[in-house]
């Protein structure tokens, strides 16, 4: 049964989880079936592991807690949410899931994914600065895609950014379910530079939120920087709490910093309107993309 809420609640209360748990390295069992190839990635909550499948034998990816917070029961449940989400969910352009294991000890949950031979979108403007206006708006109409599939099955992905979509040859697949939550439930989830301002103020989360999200990241694969990366929340905080641009500066418009097309600008500005009623639909973006590139919908990515 997919999960039909969570607490989306993401930002944590400080806490000491003690000494960083050791990695696995190559050749070491990850959970039965599973040997690690090597170790992709370690953010605060995740590691996250190349590994082998036996049963598939075939290389795959598994995403599962750090050792030294397998009895944080929060991060337990998101990371459970999103592999039973993979499980139920299939679209072209999000990331396959094939199930949830269990870790060797310290024993916790494992999410086993496809692994996709490609860079992630985030990679790909850090070393061209910026995209083909073209390009990105076949991956727009792609994301655009994938994430009407998800609002239309209740869920909003709060967490739309370069780092996760994947970029294959001209297909865009997104990655990472874990903040999600479903329509109409308040969140802060998400990630600074990305937060729509009604996710900085933990309001109620709407298929607009996505559109804000989806417009920031095309802001920045066309003009390199997101509307906010120069400013820091630490540094411009006030009173104990964290200092979010979003909520009261609207974002630069896009052609301030590279000429563009205008109707291409004017539509990924639109998705950064402050109002989410005033942005547009994902539908509504994909139709304004497809417009200006002559890209037809139905077979962008195919």
């Amino acid at each position: 049964m997919l999960i039909d809420s969570l607490s989306c609640y993401y930002r944590e209360e400080e806490r000491d989880w003690g000494k960083p748990g050791p990695l696995l390295a190559p050749g070491d069992r990850l959970a039965p079936g599973y040997h690690v190839v090597q170790h992709l990635r370690r953010g605060s909550r995740l590691d996250v592991y190349d590994v082998w499948s036996e049963e598939r034998s075939c290389r795959c990816v598994a995403k599962t807690l750090r050792p030294e917070r397998a009895e944080d029961d929060r991060a337990v449940g998101w990371l459970r949410n999103e592999g039973v989400m993979l499980s139920q969910l299939t679209h072209p352009h999000l990331v396959r899931g094939y199930e949830i294991v269990l870790t060797d000890p310290p024993v916790r949950p494992a999410v086993i994914t496809e692994t996709l031979p490609g860079h992630t979108l985030g990679y790909l403007i850090a070393q061209q600065g910026w995209l083909r206006p073209a390009d990105v708006a076949v991956l727009g109409i792609q994301l655009c895609s994938v994430l009407g599939y998800l609002h239309g099955r209740g869920w909003v992905h709060l967490d739309v950014k370069p780092s996760n979509v994947v970029e294959m040859g001209g297909r865009a697949v997104l990655l990472d379910l874990s903040l999600a939550c479903r329509i109409g439930e308040h969140s802060t989830a998400g990630t600074f530079d990305y937060l729509a301002p009604e996710q900085a103020e933990g309001g109620m989360m709407t298929p607009a939120t996505d559109t804000w999200g989806l417009g920031t990241t095309l802001y920045e694969a066309l003009a390199g920087v997101t509307p906010w990366t120069h400013v820091s929340h630490r540094e411009h905080s006030s009173g104990g709490g964290r200092y979010y641009p979003q909520r009261d500066t609207p974002a630069a418009p896009l052609r301030t910093h590279r000429r563009l097309p205008a109707a291409l600008a004017r539509t990924v500005d639109a998705c950064l309107e402050p109002n989410p009623a005033d942005r547009p639909t994902t539908a509504e973006v994909a139709d304004r993309l497809a417009d200006w590139s002559g890209v037809d919908p139905r077979t962008a990515g195919t």
